[in-house]
Formats: C-alpha cells, sequence, structure tokens
C-alpha cells in the first residue's frame, strides 16, 4: 500500500514538473499587459522553461545516481521556491531567471521520480509507461488548467498554487542508503529512438498548444469549456496505455501510434467548420498514438546498455529540445498565416458591411469601428472582438444578422489559419518515422 501511495505521489510529481512546460500559454497575453515588453520576448516565458530542461536533464540524471531520494527532495523544494518568485515577481527578468530555476528543479523531479518510481513499483517496463503517461497528461492539461486559473484568480496563481503541491510531494522521500558511488557503465544514447522523440515531441506542441490558443483566441471558448474539451486527448493516452497490449511487437506499436497522431494532426489541418466538436475525432486519433508511440518510444530509448536514469535524462532533454522546436517553427508559421487571412477577412467583412441591410450613413461607422478594433487587436497580439463594435448600436435583426456575418467571416479565417501549422506539425510528427526505419539494429 505505501508503495502505491508512494508511486502516485511520484507520477504526480512527472505531471506538475511537466505541466509547466505548457501551462502559461493561455495567460501569455495577461504577463504582457504586466510587463512592458514584446510579443516575442514574453513568449520567452514557454520556451525558456523546456529549453532549459532539454539542456540540464542529462547532468541532472548524472546528479540523481548517488542519492535520488536526496535528489528529489531538493528538485522538489528548488520548483517550489522558484514557482513563487514567479508568483510574486516584479519584474519580466525576475519572471524569466525564475522561470529558467524552475526547469531545473522539474528536471530533478522527473528525473528521480524515473529512478523512485522503479523502485516503488518493480517493473522497470510499466515503471516507463507511468512516467511518459504522467508527463503527457500533466502536459496535455497544463494550458487548461493555466487558463482556468489567470481568468478565476489571476496569472500569478498559476505559480503560487504549485507551490504547496510541490511541498506534499516530499512525502515521498526516504533516506537514501549509505555506501560509495559505482561507477557509472558507459551510456550512449540510442540516437534513432531519441531523433524520433524529438520529432514526434515537435509535432504534437499543436495539439498542446496551439488546439488550446484555437479554441479560447479564435473561437471565443472560456479557458473552462476548452479545459474540458481538451481532455479527451489525454484520457485517450490513457486509455490506450492500458489497452493496447505489451506483447505487441514495439516496433507496431511505435509505427501505428505515429501515424495515429499525423493523421489526427492532419485532420485537425482540415476542420470543414469552426467549432469544438470537429476536433474531437483527431483529438482521440492523437491521444491513442500519444498513448501507444511515446511509452514504446522511450522504452526504445532506454533499451541500450548503461545506466537506465541517464536514458532517461536523455529521453527527456530530446523529448523537451523537440517541444522547443516546434515552438520555434510553427509560432512564425500561424503569425504569418493569421496577418495574411486577418487582411483577407477584412476585405470580406467590408463587402458584407456594404452589402448589409444596415442604414447607410451607419455602414461608414461600422467599417470604421471594425478598423479600429483590427489596429487594437494588433497591439495587443490578440484577435479582433467584433462584439465591441456592436455593442452600443441597435439590437435588431438587420444589426444581428451583420454581427453574425463578420464573425462568421472572422471564425473561417482563424481556422484556416490554423490549418497551415497543423498541417506542418503532421510532416514533423510522420517524419519521426524516418530514423527509426534507417537505423542500425542496435543492441538490446
Amino acid at each position: 500500500m505505501r508503495n502505491r501511495l508512494r508511486a502516485g505521489l511520484l507520477a504526480v510529481a512527472v505531471g506538475l514538473a511537466l505541466a509547466d512546460s505548457s501551462i502559461v500559454t493561455l495567460a501569455l497575453p495577461r504577463i504582457l499587459g504586466r510587463f512592458d515588453v514584446g510579443i516575442t520576448t514574453v513568449a520567452w516565458v514557454l520556451t525558456s522553461f523546456n529549453l532549459v530542461l532539454a539542456v540540464v536533464a542529462v547532468p541532472c540524471a548524472a546528479i540523481v545516481r548517488r542519492r535520488p531520494n536526496a535528489t528529489f527532495a531538493g528538485g522538489a523544494v528548488l520548483f517550489a521556491g522558484a514557482s513563487l518568485v514567479c508568483g510574486l515577481a516584479p519584474a519580466f527578468a525576475v519572471l524569466l531567471s525564475a522561470r529558467c530555476v524552475q526547469a531545473v528543479g522539474a528536471a530533478l523531479l522527473v528525473v528521480a521520480a524515473l529512478d523512485l518510481g522503479t523502485e516503488a513499483i518493480g517493473d522497470r517496463a510499466r515503471a516507463i509507461r507511468v512516467w511518459v503517461l504522467a508527463g503527457v497528461v500533466g502536459a496535455a492539461l497544463g494550458p487548461a488548467v493555466g487558463g482556468i486559473l489567470t481568468d478565476v484568480l489571476g496569472w500569478r496563481w498559476i505559480f503560487l498554487a504549485q507551490v504547496p503541491l510541490a511541498l506534499v510531494l516530499l512525502a515521498a522521500v526516504r533516506r537514501d542508503s549509505a555506501g560509495p558511488l559505482t561507477p557509472a557503465p558507459r551510456t550512449r544514447p540510442l540516437p534513432a529512438p531519441n531523433i524520433a522523440l524529438l520529432l514526434l515531441s515537435g509535432g504534437l506542441v499543436a495539439a498542446l498548444f496551439l488546439l488550446v490558443l484555437l479554441l479560447v483566441t479564435g473561437w471565443r471558448m472560456s479557458p473552462a469549456a476548452a479545459g474540458i474539451v481538451v481532455t479527451v486527448m489525454p484520457l485517450s493516452a490513457l486509455v490506450a496505455g492500458r489497452v493496447v497490449p505489451q506483447t505487441v511487437a514495439r516496433s507496431v506499436r511505435i509505427g501505428s501510434g505515429v501515424i495515429l497522431v499525423g493523421g489526427g494532426l492532419g485532420a485537425l489541418a482540415l476542420l470543414p467548420h469552426a467549432g469544438w466538436a470537429w476536433t474531437i475525432v483527431p483529438q482521440i486519433f492523437i491521444g491513442i498514438g500519444v498513448g501507444v508511440a511515446l511509452a514504446a518510444l522511450t522504452e526504445d530509448a532506454m533499451s541500450g546498455p548503461g545506466d537506465p536514469v541517464l536514458h532517461g535524462g536523455w529521453t527527456l532533454a530530446a523529448r523537451h529540445a523537440g517541444v522547443v522546436l516546434g515552438l520555434l517553427l510553427l509560432a512564425p508559421v500561424l503569425t504569418s498565416a493569421l496577418d495574411r487571412n486577418k487582411e483577407d477577412a477584412i476585405r470580406s467583412g467590408a463587402a458584407k458591411v456594404l452589402d448589409s441591410h444596415i442604414p447607410p450613413l451607419d455602414k461608414l461607422g461600422v467599417a470604421r469601428d471594425v478598423l479600429s478594433e483590427v489596429d487594437v487587436s494588433k497591439k495587443q497580439g490578440s484577435l479582433p472582438d467584433v462584439a465591441k463594435v456592436f455593442a452600443d448600436r441597435p439590437a435588431n435583426e438587420d444589426y444581428s444578422s451583420l454581427e453574425s456575418a463578420l464573425v462568421d467571416e472572422l471564425d473561417r479565417a482563424v481556422t484556416s489559419a490554423f490549418s497551415r501549422p497543423f498541417a506542418l506539425a503532421a510532416a514533423l510528427a510522420l517524419a519521426a518515422l524516418i530514423p527509426l526505419a534507417f537505423r542500425r539494429r542496435e543492441p538490446a
């Protein structure tokens, strides 16, 4: 019973630590409004965490080898302290520095949890699957949880709420047995599965970040409602991780999982209309693919000779290097597509205003207010709020029809803009099959 409780706490630690790789996604506009920085600069609150985590994962794994319990405790305290500083940060430089420290604490927690989880569960393969799925669920739920906390309590509570949770994790710590450190066996990372992990994780950025942005910022859903919608993917991953038999060949699980992820992302690129219901089936495909492929790929990456903890560090580094790659590739594509489609939407919207049945003298006023709202949204890095334009205008059928037509035009433009990065993400995920197809047979 104690081992099961301990294993549960270790899984929570992994989910909590890796949720921070995505938890600030919907809080970035509020952070931008609080600090006098540019849109590109504020994005580093998200990117810096994943970048530092990728860089320090392997060194942290080397530290874990000597005293895993003490390292886990140190990681929990460091993560809690950095989260507190993030929540109280008086300046952007302080917030960014604390995010980097928070990433170091997360790396210590996650790598130590792999070692301690193997001990608590007693089955290395099962411990790896739990470790992977806990991270997937944490990262997938991060944007929704962060958005809800931002709306209800403010963006600072994203970090402040994590302080007591991180300290509770200390209950999973035991005393390390004393003894000399045995020399680490030669550990050479297996390039093929780690490169595949990097590419697959880069593609999953679209599912973990862009989908939430589309629902909340693009289609104007509340963070709470969007949070319910995006739980489909982690739930599908959990079900797949339990249902798919481990007796199926690892190569089959990896191949089918990657194809499902690529297919789900491709389906998101081909959405026929705006609306959350259209995302459900693609999310199920992606979730099943993640639940099957990520665990199998991680097992594959850790199957080489050497220390399993060091292999775990390499897989963690590969996954978060992939997240950074995805952010750097997909964000510019989305920004460019939004700007281009926004101009097309403005021209189409102007035509709809001219063709509407509102009084002729008010058509110019509506067009002027729409363009003014577009300019304000550009400065704020958000999408135009058409409802503001009609807030003080007559509530009759002609104005309501025009407002609905302009909203539909904006929805089409936004949905079309998101299709480009989703398609690129699908290609990135499917590219994970390339290094696996051409690798030499690795020793088990």
